[in-house]
């Protein structure tokens, strides 16, 4: 079997790339969300396929983001996306010629770095790619025990968004928010509309108007009705989306959310580690964390690019051994150089690794304690870990 990996553009090879990503993980496209949805989406993005013998048996996806590294700073990438090889071509080398394609494409492109989604954890270790953040993916708050900690006044107000396709607004808060979330990436209006094209029916879109009139806060929900014995209301709030960019909309969002009538409790996901809605809540243990799991993978294709391309928390020199090549990082006021060098290694570790860490969310010493490194010169995993250590915990909103 020789795999061949190109570009889709046909209409006809673009919808057949939807049927073979559907089959890949278990379903199938209704015709309808295919022709007036995704068919229109894929013309905006990189669709790549992998032929045997002319039928095409795997396809990806890749479309062009800007990441914020830490430090407020942006790093052009492109985000993979809609990988998948057909069951009945399974471990046969279509994923790693894939794979291959997609990253030799960026190294073209000479852009430093790629991310992703997993859809398993253990897939994109081996082409490179580390868990560079984490996300509580799914959490409640039981609304009877939703009182705030301290008096908290709103001098702006709600707004419900009848626009189907809230671009502007999304936009305004997306403008604001990013620059401060190491993780977090733009999008294009394009990826904004797309995000809203195929939304439940269900959904209401919220958002905060400041009182100098700018709209610092939005959020998707749903309510789901559960009236038990058609007697007391325990419905509950399904938040897919919520994103702020000042703590007064923040704070006003959540007060918004939690205080729908006829409601009993609300779920949100994708959620950052350091989500501040503990500190306002009075009582912060009624916000019940139900599952922890990675976000965003990075893999770093440019190690010296990518590294001088953030920003660092404390100054020094560090000389990393990644994959063989050895690489002395200096810091001095925040900012990077890097370059090869035959010095002594303080640590050893593989591109995944330091993929992981590279947003500052990931500890160079619990790596250590996890046997996914080597600390080759005493206190040097403590030293790493207070220069990539960033202003707040990388988080991604847009599951691309």
């Amino acid at each position: 079997m020789s795999i061949q990996v190109r570009p889709v553009y046909s209409e006809e090879g673009l919808r057949e790339a939807a049927r073979v990503h559907a089959t890949a993980f278990g379903h199938r496209f209704e015709d309808e969300r295919l022709e007036k949805v995704l068919l229109p989406a894929l013309g905006f993005v990189n669709v790549f396929g992998a032929f045997d013998d002319g039928k095409m048996v795997g396809v990806g996806v890749d479309q062009p983001l800007e990441l914020t590294v830490p430090g407020e700073r942006f790093v052009k990438t492109r985000g993979l996306t809609w990988v998948g090889v057909l069951p009945t071509y399974r471990r046969r080398g279509v994923l790693t010629s894939l794979m291959d394609h997609h990253l030799n494409g960026l190294r073209a492109l000479e852009m430093p770095l790629s991310i992703l989604w997993a859809s398993e954890t253990t897939i994109y270790g081996r082409f490179g790619y580390g868990p560079a953040t984490e996300r509580v993916s799914e959490a409640e708050i039981d609304n009877r025990h939703s009182a705030f900690g301290v008096p908290f006044e709103d001098d702006g107000r709600m707004v419900l968004i009848d626009d189907p396709s809230p671009v502007r607004v999304m936009r305004e808060v997306l403008d604001a928010a990013r620059p401060h979330i190491p993780g977090e990436v733009d999008r294009s209006d394009r990826d904004l509309v797309d995000q809203f094209a195929d939304a439940d029916k269900k959904e209401f879109r919220i958002a905060h108007v400041a009182a100098d009139g700018s709209h610092d806060a939005f959020a998707v929900y749903k309510v789901e009705s559960d009236w038990p014995h058609e007697a007391y209301a325990q419905s509950r709030v399904q938040v897919s989306t919520l994103l702020a960019s000042s703590d007064t909309g923040y704070a006003a969002m959540w007060r918004y959310l939690l205080d729908l009538d006829l409601t009993r409790t609300v779920t949100v996901q994708n959620r950052p580690l350091d989500d501040p809605i503990r500190w306002l809540l009075r009582e912060w243990r009624y916000f019940h964390v139900k599952h922890v799991s990675d976000g965003l993978w990075l893999r770093l294709l440019d190690v010296a690019a990518s590294l001088e391309a953030r920003s660092y928390s404390a100054d020094g020199e560090l000389v990393l051994d990644v994959d063989g090549e050895r690489l002395l990082l200096v810091v001095s006021r925040g900012s990077a150089s890097c370059s090869q060098t035959s010095r002594e290694a303080d640590i050893a570790l593989g591109v995944a690794e330091l993929g992981a860490a590279y947003l500052g969310g990931q500890r160079f010493d619990a790596m250590r304690r996890g046997l996914r490194l080597r600390e080759l010169a005493h206190g040097a995993c403590e030293r790493a870990d207070a220069m990539f250590r960033a202003a707040r915990e990388p988080w991604c909103s847009y599951e691309f």
